[in-house]
């Protein structure tokens, strides 16, 4: 039966280092922790965003299952950080713990679960046979150091809690509404991230995630811009610390004319993945639960990722 992570459980952890599947590309490439401080963090600071839960082994014969969560306190989505062990071509049953987790997260205020796993791969029929589905393809590119800045005409600022009717009017104008049950429109200053501006129109957000091993960025520009390569060349002029960290931009399949421009500077493209999502019950203090509704039979669809927790310090 699955349960919270206890401190007897951390002497198993050390063997599975080279065996975790992270489900995150924010913790992937932006932070990278190991598996122990990883659950270390989430006993030490029960109050912090990640919980760790694990599922021993019923006899010798299985392992001990493990799997966090990380649920910030400012969103409804809970992320799958990590599952272990996951070998090549090995499939788990990783449906009880995941359950265990999801109820976890639905205490924390989160009524989804979310995750992201290279295409055709065993993760994506671990996360199926446990309730998730695919909802956007997408790749992660790795931005090249040198960028051509363009003519120097575009500029990127700050955005800001007034920007946030703008933003959202945007992200009702480029992306499907249905996608908005999953990722919801943005807001300042509880993400963090850049806008740009053309003639008084707000024609683009960078939603901006800083750690100590990358950048990961998440880039929403209006369709009917020209010059694209140049807004990429100007956002990457006013990216801070780009030239010591490593810049990942996120791309969803109907991001083309984005793809196309990432070809143009040079970016070099990550493996194929799929975001995924688990719709959970909400449970009140009554004991009451429901389903969360306006979600089952839709198509699947795509849009960019929208939370953006971690800031410059």
């Amino acid at each position: 039966m699955a349960r919270k992570i206890a401190w007897q459980d951390l002497f198993v952890l050390r063997r599975y280092q080279d065996q975790k599947l992270v489900l995150d590309n924010s913790l992937r490439l932006v932070h990278n922790p190991g598996l122990f401080s990883c659950s270390l963090l989430s006993l030490l600071l029960p109050s912090s965003e990640f919980y760790t839960a694990v599922e021993p082994g019923e006899s010798d014969h299985k392992e001990m299952l493990i799997g966090q969560i990380s649920v910030p306190g400012n969103v409804l989505s809970a992320r799958v950080a990590f599952l272990a062990p996951v070998g090549v071509g090995d499939v788990q049953d990783f449906s009880s713990l995941l359950s265990y987790l999801g109820g976890a997260a639905a205490e924390r205020g989160a009524i989804q679960m979310l995750a992201e796993v290279p295409q055709t791969s065993a993760s994506e029929e671990i996360l199926s046979q446990s309730g998730f589905r695919i909802y956007a393809d997408q790749q992660v590119w790795k931005l090249p150091r040198q960028v051509p800045y363009g003519s120097g005409q575009h500029s990127w600022i700050p955005g800001c809690r007034g920007d946030n009717e703008r933003v959202s009017a945007l992200y009702h104008r480029v992306l499907p509404g249905q996608i908005q049950h999953v990722e919801p429109s943005p807001t300042f200053p509880e993400a963090s991230g850049l806008v740009s501006w053309q003639d008084g129109r707000l024609i683009g957000t960078a939603l901006t995630q800083f750690g100590p091993r990358g950048i990961l960025l998440d880039v929403l520009i209006d369709p009917t811009v020209d010059a694209v390569d140049e807004y990429l060349g100007a956002l990457m002029f006013h990216l801070p610390y780009r030239a010591t960290r490593n810049v990942y931009l996120r791309v969803r399949s109907y991001q083309q004319t984005l793809m196309s421009a990432l070809e143009r500077i040079g970016a070099y493209p990550g493996e194929e993945q799929r975001a995924m999502v688990k719709k959970m019950a909400v449970h009140y203090n009554a004991k009451q639960t429901f389903a969360v509704q306006n979600f089952e039979n839709q198509p699947d669809i795509t849009t960019p990722i929208s939370r953006s927790k971690f800031k410059n310090n």
